[in-house]
């Protein structure tokens, strides 16, 4: 069915005719034929089919598992909020402020992962002797000097024997006993 809309037209006289069409093309009488409750005029009812469209995203919050289809710029804002990010990869930031958490590694775990104070913590607590402490290096010790630690600062010293506070005579036979 073709409609002939003529420029001399008025604006009424259009929507008749193009509404004539979309009752014809469509095969509905009335807006009475449509689902909608309100009827009273097409926008009426359009706007209704609008507003209670749920399957449309009217808002970001709607969409409870989006997914970038690119990078995302942050054009100089900031995501805030409280919750939880998952990040399978590389994580390269700046800047972190506030409380950073992590789970604490098992114990000897030498590899990339995030050391905690717990974690650090527990394994300079078994470096508990001399022996163990492989990987300290004293340097201005002179010949005789000792080292001797000192509860109040809890660190180990280096000492003369006379500073020590050691005798020094018969030093030479209580060592001489010891090593014997």
């Amino acid at each position: 069915m073709a409609v002939i809309v003529n420029l001399t037209d008025t604006f009424d006289e259009w929507r008749l005719k193009t509404n004539d069409l979309g009752i014809a093309v469509m095969g509905q009488g009335s807006l009475n034929d449509l689902s909608t409750t309100n009827k009273s005029t097409l926008v009426a009812a359009i706007n209704e089919i609008y507003t209670n469209d749920s399957d449309d995203m009217e808002n970001v919050v709607d969409d409870t598992t989006p997914q970038l289809g690119g990078n995302l710029d942050l054009n100089g804002n900031t995501i805030t909020g409280t919750g939880h990010i998952g990040i399978t990869g590389t994580l390269t930031a700046t800047n972190i402020a506030g409380t950073v958490t992590a789970v604490t590694q098992a114990a000897s775990n030498n590899s990339t992962l995030i050391a905690t104070t717990a974690y650090v913590d527990a394994q300079v607590a078994t470096e508990d002797t001399l022996a163990e402490m492989n990987d300290t290096t004293m340097s201005g010790l002179a010949n005789l000097d000792i080292l001797q630690y000192d509860n109040g600062t809890s660190s180990w010293k280096n000492k003369t024997i006379s500073a020590a506070g050691i005798p020094t005579k018969g030093f030479t036979v209580a060592m001489a006993v010891a090593l014997g």
